[in-house]
This record gives C-alpha cells, sequence and structure tokens, in this order.
C-alpha cells in the first residue's frame, strides 16, 4: 500500500483535441492528480493549454517535461521515444492507445516497465466502461455477435474541442512508425493502421468477450477505406468486424453479442456524455451509464496507489493482447476487388 499523501504530479506530453476535451479537465479537477507541465510541438497550442486549465509550467524539452513528475501522459500519435525517456527517468508512464504498430516493441516496453517496477497504463478505455462489461454480463454463453465502427464525426467533434486558430492533428502529422516485418504488402499495413487507430475500442471488447480469438479472414477494400474480418472465438464463436469510412455526420458504433440470451451497445458519439451510451436486451433498454474514462482515470490512480486488484491483468498486458489480435488480422488480410467500370 502506498503512503503517498500529495496528489500524483503528472506531466503532459500532447495538447490535441484528446487534451482540451477529455484528460485535462479531468485530470486538473480529480483530487488524485496535480498537472505539473504541459509539452507540444506546437508551443503555442501548448500555453493555450495551460492558460485553460491553470497548468504552471510549459516545458521545451522532453528533460524539462519529466523533471519532478511521477508519471508522464502521452497523448501524442507516436509514443515510442518518450515512453523510453520516462523509463530512464524512473517515472510511471500512461499512454494513448495504440502503445505502436509494432507488436515486439509494445512488449519489450511493457517487459521493461515491469521489471523496472513502473507502471505502463495504455488508454484502453473500453475495458472500463460499464455498458460494454453489463452487455458482457448478459450473455454468459457467447455464441458469436458483430462489431461495426463507422465515424464521420471525429475530425469535426476534434476541431469543436480546440481553441480558436488550432486545427486537429492527423497521423498524417506523425513521423512514420516502424511496422512488423511480416506484413508483405501496403494493404496489409494500412489495415493494420485502420485496426490499431480507428478500431482499438472494437478489438479491446473482442479480447475480453473471447479470450483465446483467432482470426480467419481479413479484406480491405480497393480503396483502403472498409475493413471486413471474420473471426472465431475459442469454441468456434464466429464474431464479424467491420469499419469503414462514412460520409460526414453520420456515426456507429454498435457492438452485439449473441447467445441463449443477446445484448447490443449502441455507443455514445466521440466527446458525447457516455450516458447517452445504449445497451439493449431482452429484458429492456439501459443507459445513464458511468462515464468509462473516468473509470479509467480511477483505475491508474488505483494502481499508482498500490490499491487495484493484483490478479487483473494489467493494462500493458491487454494491449499486447490488443495489437497482437490485429497483426494476426492484417497479416492474413487481402485487398477486395477494385469497383467494376462499366
Amino acid at each position: 500500500m502506498s503512503l503517498q499523501t500529495r496528489p500524483w504530479r503528472l506531466a503532459v506530453a500532447g495538447c490535441g483535441a484528446a487534451a482540451f476535451g477529455l484528460h485535462l479537465p479531468l485530470l486538473t479537477s480529480h483530487p488524485a492528480f496535480e498537472v505539473t507541465a504541459l509539452a507540444d510541438r506546437d508551443l503555442a497550442r501548448a500555453r493555450a493549454a495551460a492558460t485553460r486549465f491553470a497548468v504552471p509550467r510549459v516545458a521545451g524539452t522532453t528533460k524539462d517535461l519529466l523533471d519532478g513528475a511521477d508519471m508522464l501522459v502521452i497523448l501524442t500519435g507516436v509514443h515510442g521515444d518518450l515512453i523510453e525517456a520516462a523509463l530512464d527517468a524512473q517515472t510511471h508512464v500512461f499512454t494513448e492507445k495504440p502503445v505502436g504498430l509494432d507488436v515486439t516493441s509494445t512488449r519489450k516496453l511493457a517487459d521493461r516497465a515491469q521489471e523496472s517496477g513502473l507502471l505502463l497504463e495504455v488508454g484502453a478505455m473500453r475495458a472500463h466502461d460499464p455498458a460494454l462489461h453489463a452487455a458482457l454480463a448478459a450473455v454468459p454463453d457467447m455464441a458469436g455477435g458483430w462489431l461495426i465502427k463507422a465515424d464521420g464525426v471525429d475530425e469535426a467533434a476534434r476541431r469543436r474541442l480546440l481553441p480558436p486558430g488550432f486545427s486537429p492533428y492527423t497521423f498524417a502529422d506523425d513521423p512514420p512508425q516502424a511496422v512488423p516485418e511480416q506484413l508483405s504488402g501496403p494493404h496489409q499495413v494500412t489495415a493494420l493502421q485502420t485496426l490499431l487507430w480507428q478500431g482499438y475500442h472494437l478489438l479491446t471488447a473482442l479480447v475480453l468477450a473471447a479470450p483465446g480469438i483467432t482470426p480467419a479472414a481479413c479484406t480491405l477494400d480497393a480503396d483502403g477505406r472498409s475493413l471486413h474480418a471474420l473471426l472465431y472465438g475459442p469454441g468456434a464463436e464466429p464474431f464479424t468486424l467491420v469499419i469503414s469510412a462514412t460520409p460526414p455526420g453520420r456515426f456507429l458504433e454498435q457492438i452485439h453479442f449473441s447467445g441463449p440470451s443477446d445484448a447490443t451497445v449502441d455507443f455514445a458519439r466521440p466527446y458525447e456524455p457516455a450516458a447517452t451510451t445504449r445497451v439493449t436486451t431482452a429484458s429492456g433498454e439501459q443507459s445513464g451509464f458511468p462515464d468509462p474514462f473516468a473509470a479509467m482515470w480511477q483505475a491508474v490512480s488505483d494502481r499508482l496507489a498500490g490499491q487495484y486488484p493484483a490478479d487483473l491483468p494489467t493494462s500493458a498486458a491487454l494491449a499486447v493482447r490488443v495489437e497482437d489480435l490485429a497483426l494476426a488480422m492484417a497479416a492474413i488480410c487481402r485487398p477486395g476487388p477494385h469497383p467494376r467500370k462499366d
């Protein structure tokens, strides 16, 4: 049990929409945390965040950012170098998901953190989602299901969260990331990016619903905008996964579990209240669930304090399972046919 008597000091790297709209509002008001410093590759953006959330210091270097911090909170698109720097400084780490595109590197970072007695927490928000866990509890004898994500609202939602004059970051703004050598073509790399950038929450739900799930087929359409996959649980239960682009303004993120009883989860739109998430079962519809994002950060606080149940897998272990599954799907992914031109 930790003897910590002051808030945990957090240094935050990355001041994009997720920082402005999710992390900083919660972390700067949570009694267990104190945000001591911010950094961003755009200094003006970091200063705007510091002003809005009353953070006392904007750091110009990683060394300065880590000075005095208990945990580095990484909200950038590329994480590896920052995680390494924090572990070098004997500092705990929280990182946005995915840890990276190469699960071998993720596994090495997780092992290094564990060997050093440090936390490597990964932002797998869905693992803490009361709505998802309600659906899992409603279908104890799972016979399969489907998972769908079609998101045409994320960029507009992120733009609204930022101060005037700032635009949302995109993955195209980030330096290239290493990808696993076993991926044989550009379509497989695109499939991996789609699974880990757009489909991470769905994959989290899959590995929680069906430990030991394996992919049987995966197709990415010719323009790289729609991925379809078939997977089987350990008892040959079939699961269908669809991740697709959609016109602006349209959104669907839905999970359905089938069995002797069924459950369907319709998730809230990005950055909208989690209370709008709905779970539908044979007994009716339920909404008003607690915020999974707040639950995730409470779990981080508990783990820092040594109060998190030791028999539960760490979020780093879950991240490795998710990235392993994404790689297995990408490795068998085939390109879809080009549309016919009549």
